[in-house]
C-alpha cells in the first residue's frame, strides 16, 4: 500500500457517492487493532557456527583433525506478527564474506549453513524499552566439505548437505526503531557419515550449539491509518473502488523464494552414493501475474520460477536446473484483523534438466501441486500488499536410467510485493487538486 494514497485528503465523489459514504465498512476500532497486527523488519546478523572434528585419509591411513568456528554475516527480512508475540523471518547468508580457518592438512574446508526460515515466539510481547525472551524453530541447510592438499580428484571432496531444524532461544531488546537480539541454536544432528573417498566414509562431528547477534530495523507501516481522518478516507476509497469496479483487479508480484528439497534421489543413491547426502536447493526469483476476484475473495494467476544447483564430489559434476510455468488458484479462507490465510491448487509445466559429467538429460512434463500462505491485508482498498507463498509438487522428478532425480521442493516465498493495477488511477480521478 502506498502511503501517499492514505494521507488525509478529501475525496470529492460524485453526488451519489458523497451521499452514501459512511464509516461502516471499516470502523475505527477495526483499523486500530488490525494495523497493530504486523511490523515489517529488515537488517542483518552474524551467525557463529561452532567447530568440530573430522576423519580424513592421508596416504591410505585414517586420521582425524579438528576445525574452528565459522562466522557468517547474513541479511534478514521478515515481519513481527500477532501484535508483537511472534516473528517470522528469512535470512540470506553472505557466503563470500564468511570466515573460517582451514586446517593445514586440507586444501579447503567449508562448514556453513544456508538460507534460514524460521519463527520466534515471544511469551512477553515486543514493545519499546523492554527485553523479551523468545523460543523458536527454524529450517536451514547444513553444508560440509573438505578437500585434501594433494588434489587427487578433479572436483575435490564430496559435499554433504542436509536440511536441519535447530531449536533457538534468546532475547530481544526493543527500542522505538530497532530490535537488538542475541540467541543460541541447538542442532540435533551433530554427527554425520562423510565420504572421505568414493567408497569409504568417516565420521564428522559438529559442536551442537551456534550463536548469533542481530540488529533489525522495524516499521509500523500501517500506523498512519489509525488517524480518524484516514479511516474516513479508507471508507471513501472503498466506495470509489465500488463505483469504478476496481475491487476486483489485476495484480503483479515479485519476491525472493527458497527451494527446500523434500526427498532424496534414488538415482544418486544407486550411481553416486557420495552425492546422495548432497542437497539440491537454493534461492530463486518468484514472478507472478494474476487477478483478484472480490466477491469469492480469491486469486487466479500465473507464476514463473527457476532454480539451479551444482552437485560435485571426487570426479563427478552434476548440474541441475528447473523451470516452472505455473497456473495457480487459491481461496482466501478468512480475515483475522488483516491476517488473511489462503489455500489452493496449482497446475504447471515443468522443464527439468540434469547434466551428469557432460551427458544431458531433460524432460518437460505437467504437474499438479498445492499452494498455501497468507496476505497481510488490513483493507481491500490498498494499492499493494505483502504476501507469503508456499508451493509444493509431490514426487516431482526427472527420470534418469530408470531412477528418480528429485525436484520436489517446498518453495518458501516469505516476502512477495504484490501491486494492484488500476487502483491508483481510480483514486487520482477523485483526488482534489
Amino acid at each position: 500500500m502506498k502511503k501517499a494514497y492514505f494521507l488525509p485528503f478529501c475525496f470529492y465523489l460524485l453526488s451519489y457517492a458523497q451521499a452514501q459514504v459512511d464509516t461502516t465498512v471499516y470502523s475505527q476500532e477495526y483499523i486500530e487493532r488490525s494495523t497493530k497486527f504486523a511490523w515489517f523488519t529488515l537488517g542483518g546478523d552474524i551467525l557463529m557456527l561452532s567447530g568440530g572434528d573430522t576423519d580424513f585419509l592421508q596416504d591410505g591411513t585414517l586420521r582425524n583433525t579438528s576445525f574452528s568456528n565459522t562466522f557468517i554475516p547474513r541479511i534478514t527480512l521478515g515481519g513481527i506478527h500477532f501484535w508483537g508475540y511472534a516473528d517470522f523471518y528469512v535470512t540470506f547468508p553472505l557466503s563470500l564474506l564468511s570466515w573460517q580457518n582451514t586446517p593445514t592438512v586440507f586444501e579447503e574446508l567449508s562448514y556453513s549453513q544456508g538460507i534460514e526460515t524460521g519463527m520466534r515466539i515471544y511469551p512477553i510481547k515486543l514493545q519499546p524499552d523492554r527485553v523479551s525472551p523468545f523460543v523458536g524453530l527454524s529450517f536451514r541447510s547444513l553444508s560440509y566439505q573438505h578437500t585434501l592438499e594433494e588434489g587427487e580428484y578433479t572436483e575435490g571432496g564430496a559435499r554433504y548437505r542436509r536440511m536441519i531444524a535447530p531449536l533457538q532461544f534468546g532475547a530481544t531488546y526493543t527500542t522505538d526503531k530497532y530490535l537488538i537480539s542475541a540467541s543460541a541454536y541447538y542442532q540435533f544432528q551433530d554427527e554425520i557419515d562423510y565420504y572421505i573417498s568414493p567408497t569409504q566414509t568417516g565420521t564428522t562431528t559438529f559442536e551442537p550449539f551456534s550463536f548469533n547477534v542481530s540488529l533489525l530495523r522495524y516499521w509500523d507501516t500501517d500506523g498512519f491509518m489509525r488517524n480518524p481522518k484516514v479511516v474516513r478516507n479508507l471508507n471513501e476509497q472503498h466506495h470509489v473502488l465500488v463505483k469504478e469496479n476496481r475491487l476486483s483487479t489485476w495484480y503483479w508480484g515479485l519476491g525472493p523464494s527458497a527451494g527446500l528439497q523434500i526427498s532424496r534421489s534414488g538415482y544418486l543413491e544407486r550411481n553416486f552414493p557420495y552425492l546422495y547426502d548432497d542437497y539440491f536447493g537454493g534461492f530463486m526469483p518468484d514472478i507472478t501475474f494474476g487477478r483478484f476476484f472480490n466477491k469469492p475473495d480469491m486469486n487466479v494467476g500465473v507464476s514463473f520460477r527457476t532454480l539451479g544447483d551444482r552437485l560435485t564430489g571426487f570426479d563427478t559434476e552434476i548440474r541441475l536446473r528447473r523451470y516452472s510455468f505455473m497456473l495457480e488458484s487459491y481461496k482466501n479462507l478468512f480475515n483475522w484483523l488483516g491476517f488473511v490465510p489462503f489455500a489452493g491448487v496449482t497446475g504447471s509445466v515443468e522443464n527439468l534438466r540434469a547434466n551428469v559429467n557432460g551427458t544431458e538429460y531433460q524432460e518437460t512434463k505437467p504437474a499438479l501441486g498445492l499452494i498455501f500462505g497468507w496476505d497481510i491485508r488490513v483493507t481491500k482498498t490498498g494499492t499493494s500488499l505483502l504476501r507469503t507463498n508456499l508451493r509444493w509438487i509431490p514426487d516431482l522428478h526427472l527420470e534418469i536410467e530408470g531412477e528418480k532425480m528429485m525436484f520436489d521442493h517446498l518453495e518458501f516465498n516469505f516476502i512477495q510485493w504484490v501491486q494492484f493495477i488500476g487502483r491508483k488511477k481510480a483514486y487520482e480521478k477523485y483526488r482534489t487538486k
